[in-house]
């Protein structure tokens, strides 16, 4: 047994929720918050289920690494909301898991991962999947302040599972609050940068309590105990699964385009994850 299955069944779950999340972020938009807004309104909301959770269940607190982990992949949770709202959906999705490609640099650099030839595989995928998925038209012609925002995500969401997967493991509810405090707070700031008109209307106070209690804190809650028992890498591969239900669920509902081009790139993506998960080395993660 190279890695925990329940770590990774669990993972795989939370990344095919998370896939969805740009249906809440419209949602929060049609209830007039826009961008930034809407990111952190969904964050924000979530955690009042959070901190009754951590009251009634109690437990030792994460160390400050595991903390600045789960603030890092919060940040990269509004970065990805946030480019939702600036491109398209498929572009988004799949800036944001080029987040593979930065952990691997990072375990190789801070975690002394010894790279084999096989390593290169898993990241040949994914770079073959996000070519058939932009039809080999990989220019910066058109590159707008979202397709930005969706690259630095997947860069932060790699820092923070690098950290998490280093920290002793802590509660992973605290860990959740971090995430949303920190990732509330930066959609607040990225307001100023990215302008987010915003005109509440009649229930969406209603809306952002009970999409935060019923989708945020749950899936958050998942992904970061799934983090804080795979590899990085590992952990950014099987997350990749939210490229099926993101792309999938975008062109269901969405006047998006999906055609053999995205269903070709994300079965290449979806094979990179599924040979880092076979084929990496046992993990040793402390208690």
């Amino acid at each position: 047994m190279r890695q925990d299955p329940r770590a990774i069944g669990v993972g795989l779950a939370a990344a095919l929720l998370t896939g969805l999340w740009w249906l809440p972020i419209r949602a929060l938009e049609l209830a007039g918050l826009g961008g930034g807004i809407a990111a952190s309104a969904l964050l924000l909301g979530g955690l009042p289920a959070l901190v009754l959770w951590r009251l009634l269940r109690g437990g030792a607190w994460p160390t400050r690494r595991a903390l600045l982990g789960a603030a890092a992949c919060g940040a990269a949770l509004v970065l990805y909301s946030t480019a939702l709202t600036d491109t398209t959906v498929v572009r988004a999705v799949l800036l944001f898991y080029l987040a593979p490609v930065w952990a691997l640099g990072l375990e190789w650099l801070g975690f002394a991962r010894r790279l084999k030839p096989l390593d290169a595989l898993p990241v040949v995928l994914a770079a073959l999947g996000l070519v058939a998925v932009f039809r080999g038209e990989l220019s910066l012609d058109g590159w707008r302040m979202g397709d930005t925002l969706a690259l630095g995500a997947g860069m932060g969401w790699s820092l923070g599972s690098a950290l998490l997967a280093a920290a002793p493991r802590g509660h992973t509810v605290s860990l959740a609050m971090a995430t949303c405090t920190a990732g509330g707070v930066l959609g607040l700031a990225l307001t100023f940068v990215v302008p987010s008109p915003s005109t509440p209307v009649d229930g969406a106070l209603a809306t952002v309590f009970a999409l935060g209690t019923l989708y945020l804190a749950p899936s958050v809650v998942a992904t970061l105990w799934s983090a804080s028992r795979l590899r990085p890498t590992t952990m950014s591969y099987l997350l990749t699964a939210e490229i099926v239900s993101g792309i999938a669920s975008a062109a269901l509902l969405l006047d998006e385009p999906f055609g053999w081009p995205e269903g070709l790139g994300s079965l290449l993506i979806a094979s990179a994850a599924l040979v880092e998960i076979v084929a990496s080395e046992p993990v040793t993660t402390q208690t």
